[in-house]
């Protein structure tokens, strides 16, 4: 599992939709939302840190004014993994694009330059289950 963790958001973006068909991710319970300022990298850095160390989770990253989650919003990515092993710079970058992309294609000129817009992670936590992996060796897998 380690080795997975390692793996999940830290040199490419991870997302959920890529995961392996012999993975199985059970996406069962609530969600929770961590506001970050201006999506700043700081509280991005924050929110990984907050994050048991052998777990996974699914992050919606959307865009709202002064933090009301109720307010119409803007969904920058489709569902991310995300572990306490995952590049806050990588993550960042992503994120950043995204709103670029968002700005551009809506015409949200409000955004570009503001200081009082939030980002919001809508996550949870998630298990995962290689129920069809058998451990050969510390680098290999076989198929069931």
């Amino acid at each position: 599992m380690t080795q997975i963790l390692n793996l999940i958001s830290t040199k490419e973006i991870t997302m959920l939709k890529d995961i392996d068909r012999t993975i199985k991710i059970n996406k069962a319970g609530k969600f929770q939302h961590f506001y970050i300022p201006n999506m700043e990298i700081m509280g991005i850095l924050k929110f990984i840190a907050k994050l048991d160390s052998d777990s996974v989770y699914i992050v919606i990253p959307l865009i709202t004014m002064f933090a009301k989650d109720n307010d119409p919003h803007i969904i920058l990515s489709k569902q991310i993994l995300v572990s306490s092993n995952s590049s806050a710079k990588l993550i960042h970058e992503y994120l950043d694009s995204k709103l670029d992309r968002a700005i551009i294609d809506f015409g949200a000129c409000n955004l570009e330059g503001s200081n009082y817009f939030q980002l919001i992670f809508k996550f949870k936590k998630s298990n995962l289950w290689f129920h069809k992996l058998t451990r050969l060796t510390s680098n290999q897998y076989k198929f069931n």
